[in-house]
């Protein structure tokens, strides 16, 4: 997973990962705090900062896997910006087809 993914996933998940995870994975990916950073300002050794970002991102990835929320968001986004177009383009049927193809992932 790139920056980007991680911190879109720890945006829908976070709440559902230790404080501990949530806070390194935010600075780290967020604020680009090195892992050595990390360790100093709390008092625990780069090694238990790097496998608690690797448990959290896994986790990250289970939560994404079963519940799919991230990807939901993406497939809707997409949907209504190919909505939009076809409505520009007056392709009126087309975007009503596109928006149910989205109410359908919504009630998925």
């Amino acid at each position: 997973m790139n920056r980007f993914e991680i911190s879109t996933l720890r945006a829908y998940y976070g709440a559902l990962l230790t404080d501990k995870q949530n806070e390194w994975i935010r600075l780290h990916y967020d604020e680009d705090i090195s892992l050595g950073e990390l360790a100093s300002m709390f008092s625990v050794s780069r090694q238990a900062v790097a496998d608690g970002i690797r448990r959290g991102e896994k986790t990250l990835a289970e939560l994404e896997e079963k519940l799919g929320s991230a990807e939901r968001e993406k497939k809707v986004i997409g949907l209504i910006a190919d909505a939009k177009r076809a409505l520009a383009q007056g392709r009126t049927e087309e975007c009503e087809s596109l928006l149910a193809d989205a109410e359908g992932v919504l009630e998925e």
